[in-house]
């Protein structure tokens, strides 16, 4: 979970880009309290993918908070959605 300046400034399609780019699966969802993202991927994707989180975040996007957790995979997913909000 992704908290902060998140919704409304082109998040989720920047997500989607480097998600795509990385060749990782997952989606990408705008909640309540912020912006979820379920990613699955080879370790060194997933740190390219949270360094791009960090370092390379749209112009108006803020992060102030971000949780993290490991998820068991799931392997009938193939491909990144963003799921409508």
């Amino acid at each position: 979970m992704l908290q902060g300046i998140v919704q409304g400034v082109g998040f989720r399609p920047f997500v989607y880009r480097i998600a795509h780019e990385l060749e990782l699966t997952g989606w990408v969802r705008n909640t309540p309290s912020g912006v979820e993202i379920e990613i699955q991927g080879l370790v060194a994707q997933l740190v390219t993918f949270y360094d791009a989180l960090q370092n390379k975040l749209p112009p108006l996007a803020i992060v102030t908070s971000h949780k993290r957790s490991e998820i068991l995979l799931s392997s009938d997913e193939c491909n990144f959605t963003i799921i409508p909000s």
